[in-house]
Formats: structure tokens, C-alpha cells, sequence
């Protein structure tokens, strides 16, 4: 369906379910110029028969679907994916419709500027087969935080929203679900000192993140998203239950 002037939806951790996305197109006028960012653990993409799941979700969302990664992601197979340069930014293509946003990235969507950063380390590891259900490269290279912090430095005043999965550091405190945070992990303490540069930045408006499994608004500035799809921007939630 057409006709209608673009939207961008953000919505949290899917772990490949399509239970609400089946929702949202019972209850919800869906239109092709929609676009729906996904914080991170998408998990369509994880295996070789991702074609499949791929082509439910393009059937369910008749609009773009990107995606940043999450710590359970098969890294293997997105690195595989052609880049493209989709709306300004680099990103792996998986479909016709459907993007991994890569890390550092900066994407202009309908006049609205995004940065993307995908990653976090799992807490469960031990649980998981490496190469199989566990990869090295979820957690960010310190070569992929220095380029993340190169462009949202440069781009400062430019930025009107940042899409991540793991959480600024101070978020945590607000959060039920406690995650412990090692010694040598460094990416929430990262993302702290990159919130805390953009909260007086003239066009930034939020920042959010998945990972925590929580909806919630943490501050005006700073929010959770998980089973909740909204407008970017907007606390009006889309309902699919």
C-alpha cells in the first residue's frame, strides 16, 4: 500500500518472533514508505535458512525493516550480506527491503539524521556454541568505537536520534533486569560519555536502546524499547495486543 508520506517506527529486541509485527498489520494501515528500526537482536538473520524468515517479514511489514545487530546475532552471516549505502550510510543488505545498519553509521530518513551502533557482550556465553550460536565480533572492536566516536563527534549538531542495543551506563540503574558488567567491558560506559555529549547537542532529541528487554522512559532524552512500536519520537504506542 502507498500513498501515504513516510513513517519511521522503532520497536525493541525480536529474537525472530513475528507475533507482533502480526499484530500491528491487524490493527494498523501499513504502507510501503514505512520504515521500522529494530534496537538490535532482530535474530531473522540467523541461520542459512534466514530466506524464509525473511520473506514472513517482508509480508508482514509491506515497508523497510532495519536493524541494528544485537549480542545474539549470527555476526558470520551479516558480515557476508553486499554493503549498500542506504540512506546516506553504510549497511549490509539482506533483502530487497530489509538492512543491517552498521556500526557508526549515519542515515537520513525523511529528513531525520540517525546514528546506529549495534553490539553488546552476551552474559550467557558459556551457554552457547562459538560459531554456531555465539560470535567474538558482537561486542564492538575498539577500532568500531573510535569510528562510532569520530562520526557523532564530527556530527554532533547534526544528530537527531541515536539507535542502539546495548544502554548507556546510567540507564542500568533505572533498569529491573540487572546485567552484571564486567571489568574490561567498556561499551556502557562508552555510550554514557557519548549520551551525556549529544544531551545538549541543539538537534538531538533521543537516544534508544534495546538489550535491557524493557519499555521504558527513562528520560526525555533517553529511552528503553522492547515489545512496544512507536512513531520515532512519539509515545503514542501502535498497539498489536
Amino acid at each position: 500500500m502507498s500513498g501515504m508520506a513516510g513513517r519511521i517506527l522503532i520497536t525493541g529486541d525480536k529474537h525472530g518472533t513475528f507475533s507482533p509485527l502480526f499484530g500491528l498489520a491487524e490493527r494498523h494501515a501499513l504502507y510501503d514508505s514505512d520504515i521500522l528500526i529494530i534496537a538490535g537482536d532482530a535474530g531473522y538473520v540467523w541461520d542459512e535458512d534466514y530466506l524464509c524468515r525473511v520473506e514472513t517479514l517482508q509480508q508482514l511489514f509491506p515497508g523497510t525493516v532495519a536493524f541494528v545487530d544485537g549480542n545474539h546475532e549470527n555476526h558470520a552471516l551479516l558480515e557476508q550480506f553486499p554493503v549498500q549505502i542506504w540512506n546516506g550510510g553504510r549497511a549490509h543488505q539482506v533483502s530487497p527491503q530489509v538492512y543491517h545498519l552498521m556500526r557508526g553509521e549515519i542515515y537520513s530518513i525523511y529528513g531525520t539524521n540517525l546514528f546506529a551502533f549495534g553490539g553488546a557482550r552476551s552474559t550467557d556465553q558459556e551457554q552457547r556454541e562459538p560459531g554456531k550460536s555465539w560470535w567474538q565480533a558482537e561486542e564492538p572492536s575498539p577500532e568500531e568505537m573510535e569510528y562510532g566516536q569520530k562520526q557523532l563527534m564530527e556530527h554532533r549538531n547534526e544528530i537527531h536520534y541515536v539507535v542502539t542495543h546495548e544502554t548507556p551506563l546510567s540507564a542500568r540503574a533505572f533498569i529491573s533486569r540487572k546485567k552484571a558488567i564486567p571489568d574490561d567491558y567498556r561499551l556502557p560506559a562508552v555510550f554514557e560519555d557519548w549520551y551525556q555529549s549529544l544531551s545538549g547537542a541543539p538537534q538531538f532529541k533521543r537516544w534508544y536502546f534495546g538489550h535491557m528487554h524493557e519499555d521504558l522512559l527513562i528520560a526525555p532524552q533517553l529511552r528503553g524499547i522492547h515489545n512496544h512500536i512507536l512513531p520515532l519520537g512519539e509515545e503514542t504506542l501502535l498497539r498489536w495486543a
